[in-house]
């Protein structure tokens, strides 16, 4: 009766496949004290359907709050709007598509309590057209990670790579509201939250594997670096610009001039060329240089496009990607 409540928000957006277990697994949680707001961000499927069909047998096993869109609102303004109807002593942002393990919620609150001020965060299983792939953080026979992840004080480290597997955070609330929540200018926001968090909040991570993240091409973040017409890259450097604002050493400064040229190759190599430019030029601003800077401002001044082969090149990888484990990038 005395645990911390926790709210989870979970947004559904054409997930008819899939929110019915990712619901599911709200309420088989082994941490009871929870409440669940529920948003169908407008699908054009049969989402709210099963949504409701779910509502009508589970209503009475957790405090549920609902959302119907009859349209789709950008993601960020509609967590927020979510985020001031909660209670909850924490919060977790889970999409319709994804799933919680049965102790996910109770391991987390364990440790969170242990470590006041902290943003937990753990391990996930990958899964990909029905079959898992890999984890976020490759793991061996015993289930624990085969390298050293990043805890503490990763601001540098959440500039330079993926180092946090977004999906299974759960962060104090009053920590997210003192943030104001997701920045609603953007199309996407994990990045930008991380960033933000990072700089002031130290992360705390459990090797527990406490998240099933599904991997769709139809998903909104299968599109970061689609051909020629991406919505996320300039999102992506906001963020950026935001981060070379936030700086305060020469360490964090290189790491931002990693993230700029791993960001321009990929908006090169996808067309994405306005973006390329806008990532590029940040770079000259934070005296970037070398042989890699160089011929990527070539590349862009010339507008080749070599898309089809980039498109090749990424599926490539990605059937690469090993069944232990793979590398966030």
């Amino acid at each position: 009766m005395n645990d911390p409540l926790v709210s989870v928000i979970c947004t559904c957006y054409n997930h008819e496949t899939y929110i019915q277990n990712a619901l599911d697994s709200v309420v088989g949680q082994s941490h009871s004290s929870l409440e669940l707001i529920i948003i169908d961000n407008g699908s054009g499927d049969n989402s709210l359907h099963k949504i409701q069909a779910w509502l009508s047998g589970n209503q009475s096993k957790v405090s549920v709050h609902t959302i119907f869109r009859n349209t789709p609102l950008n993601y960020c303004q509609s967590f927020n709007q979510a985020l001031t109807m909660i209670n909850g002593q924490y919060v977790i942002d889970l999409s319709g598509d994804d799933v919680l393990l049965p102790h996910h919620v109770a391991i987390a609150v364990e440790t969170l309590q242990d470590h006041p001020g902290g943003i937990y965060f753990c391990n996930a299983f990958l899964e990909e057209e029905g079959r898992m792939v890999s984890t976020f953080y490759p793991v061996g026979k015993e289930g624990k990670p085969l390298a050293r992840v990043a805890s503490g004080d990763i601001y540098r480290q959440v500039i330079h790579r993926t180092v946090v597997c977004a999906v299974t955070l759960v962060i104090p609330t009053d920590i997210l509201l003192g943030e104001g929540g997701y920045d609603e200018n953007l199309s996407y926001e994990d990045f930008d939250i991380l960033v933000r968090l990072a700089r002031k909040h130290h992360f705390i991570f459990n090797e527990h594997i406490g998240v099933k993240k599904r991997i769709l091409k139809s998903s909104f973040s299968s599109q970061q670096y689609r051909i020629r017409s991406s919505s996320m890259l300039p999102s992506t450097l906001k963020v950026c610009y935001k981060i070379s604002e936030m700086n305060r050493t020469p360490q964090e400064n290189d790491a931002l001039g990693i993230r700029l040229l791993f960001e321009a190759k990929h908006a090169l190599g996808s067309a994405n060329f306005k973006a390329a430019d806008g990532f590029l030029e940040l770079a000259g601003q934070m005296r970037v240089s070398g042989t890699r800077y160089f011929l990527f401002k070539l590349w862009a001044k010339i507008e080749l496009d070599l898309s089809f082969f980039y498109k090749h090149y990424v599926g490539f990888k990605q059937r690469l990607r090993s069944p232990r484990g793979c590398s966030p990038f």
